[in-house]
């Protein structure tokens, strides 16, 4: 499959989606079908032994027919024993699947779309959605449908015991389906309310969490837990109302359904006194009613968890469809790729209607060079960057990478052959070695040491107590901020990329942690294309062209000692850093 070509959700409704999915439980099915099939005899079994053989003291017929229900038991409980251990494996790889399509639509949004939607939003489709559905699917498979074939096989037996049966067994399906109909409405708008509210609640936790320590550090504790506790308790609020629609619809269906069998038993008594049914047919619907009445109970417990599915995959649904994906599809490799980077009239507005962020920027990069992007906030430093990578397409004009139209390149590939240093660098939470191999997953111990050495970080890295198998912890929270960055070169060292980038990879250092990052860096750049975005304009003096942004626009570009002898911007910046 290519990168860009999605497994969408090509069903509209949950119904649909567990229809489709249905080739994957055949063996389930086979086994519990079967199941179905060795119980079905019972009711004319316990029939025929109180019409038959107990009238006539046929002891010998009271244990034949009660052995064969043993022996059918004994096959049901074997065939629901592999249908069991069939159900686990299948509906597993059902989800993984499921989850893979969300995982790697996710991985292709545009980030237009991914800036404006919560983390926390996006994760609750993964995991909570996908959950919903999972039990919503093993529900049905296991009971709906299995319990549903059982009541029709039953119904069928009880109409060859006595056509009386069938009848009142019939007098549940239209008080069901009234109280189904009456219910469905409210509970399907209020499980809609509890997933938007739901999201709401744990993607701005998620937010705070990521950023407890701005709120420590500013003291907002009370602000921040003021806002959780408005959207937590819009929240209860809904599960409060949720529950209570729930609660309502069981004890009112447990009422009907108790009534309903009282009222059987006592007409099937008349019945039997009226010599129109025999004592076994009374038995027999004694036995199979409750068997009948099941799945009218089960349906209406499982039409919340329905619901909750139907809500999920609505939700999930609205993802997979979202067109809001990465616009690039082309195929043309670079081999090899020199690193050469042009921008023709390039102009950029993060909204349709947002105000231009780049506007009419031409420049060539070539390769090998190391060009420096500076200027105040908000000039279009950054935009600039992520332009050239594709996490967003240009509004007009067009970006070449060795000639080639960025529009018919192979993107994954691409970015594959460039690496990116930031400021704040993103470290997971495993180990050196798996932080480091992360730039390349096939690298050997020595490739990973030897990129360590040349990062500078071989030598801290060895002093801690489980040296390349330390844990980092989570967002490298356990390493100073030196330490961070030269762990990530040290996985750009191993990528060997042709395009390096570094995002003001040394503005939060202090001067030692500076001077040995900035060495890693030197050894980084050479002889590859790179481009720095700096505010500390010291650390670009070798850069072979700086180019002075300013609102979006190209206003002054050459070497160091060029810019610095003019009057202009870079002047202004020079002179401001003074």
């Amino acid at each position: 499959m290519h990168e860009h070509e999605f497994i969408g959700l090509q069903s509209k409704t949950l119904k649909g989606y567990i229809w489709s999915e249905a080739c994957h439980l055949r063996q389930y099915m086979f086994w519990r079908v079967l199941s179905v099939l060795a119980v079905t005899p019972f009711t004319i079994l316990s029939q025929r032994i109180v019409d038959d053989a107990i009238p006539s003291r046929d002891l010998s017929g009271v244990w034949y027919f009660t052995g064969i229900s043993f022996a059918l038991l004994l096959l049901h409980y074997l065939t629901m024993n592999r249908a069991v251990a069939a159900l686990s494996d299948q509906t597993q790889e059902i989800f993984r699947n499921l989850r893979g399509r969300i995982f790697h639509k996710l991985n292709f949004m545009q980030f237009r779309f991914l800036d404006t939607v919560q983390t926390g939003r996006l994760l609750s489709k993964y995991a909570f959605d996908t959950s919903n559905i999972e039990a919503t699917v093993i529900q049905i498979v296991t009971g709906i449908i299995p319990e549903l074939l059982r009541t029709v096989l039953l119904i069928l037996t009880l109409a060859y015991i006595n056509i009386w049966l069938v009848l009142i067994v019939f007098i549940c399906i239209p008080i069901f389906a009234i109280v189904r109909i009456y219910y469905y409405r409210p509970i399907e708008d209020n499980n809609q309310a509890v997933r938007v509210a739901r999201e709401k609640m744990t993607g701005q936790a998620n937010e705070f969490i990521s950023a407890i320590k701005l709120v420590r550090g500013f003291g907002q504790e009370s602000v921040a837990k003021e806002q959780m506790g408005v959207l937590s308790d819009a929240y209860s609020d809904m599960r409060v109302s949720q529950m209570n629609l729930n609660q309502s619809l069981g004890y009112i269906m447990f009422t009907v359904v108790t009534a309903l069998s009282l009222f059987a038993v006592a007409f099937c008594g008349w019945l039997v006194i009226d010599e129109k049914m025999t004592m076994g047919a009374l038995v027999a619907l004694v036995g199979a009613l409750p068997i009948c009445l099941y799945p009218v109970t089960m349906m209406t417990q499982f039409s919340l968890q329905y619901l909750l599915g139907a809500e999920s995959y609505r939700s999930i649904k609205e993802l997979m469809d979202s067109r809001y994906v990465e616009e690039w599809n082309g195929t043309q490799h670079l081999q090899p790729m020199r690193g050469e980077i042009q921008l023709k009239d390039v102009s950029f507005g993060y909204g349709d209607e947002d105000e231009l962020a780049i506007e009419n920027f031409s420049t060539t990069i070539q390769a090998g060079e190391h060009v420096a992007f500076v200027g105040p906030s908000g000039s279009g430093k950054s935009t600039l960057v992520s332009l050239i990578l594709g996490f967003y397409a240009p509004r007009k004009g067009e970006i070449l990478i060795d000639g080639v139209a960025q529009s018919q390149l192979a993107i994954k590939e691409f970015r594959q052959d460039c690496a990116i240093v930031m400021q704040d660098n993103l470290l997971l939470s495993g180990t050196m070695m798996d932080n480091i191999r992360f730039g390349k997953p096939t690298a050997t111990v020595e490739e990973v040491r030897q990129a360590a050495q040349h990062a500078n970080a071989l030598e801290f890295i060895e002093e801690l107590p489980a040296g390349f198998e330390t844990k980092v912890g989570e967002r490298g929270v356990s390493l100073s901020g030196g330490q961070r960055q030269r762990i990530a070169i040290a996985r750009a060292l191993l990528r060997n990329p042709k395009v390096l980038i570094l995002d003001e990879a040394t503005s939060a250092l202090d001067y030692e942690s500076e001077k040995s990052v900035q060495e890693a860096i030197d050894y980084l750049a050479k002889g590859r294309t790179t481009i720095t975005i700096a505010h500390r304009l010291s650390t670009i003096r070798s850069a072979d062209r700086i180019i002075v942004l300013k609102g979006g626009h190209l206003v002054s570009e050459g070497s160091w000692n060029e810019l610095a002898e003019q009057e202009g911007a870079f002047k202004d910046l020079l002179n401001a850093q003074h």
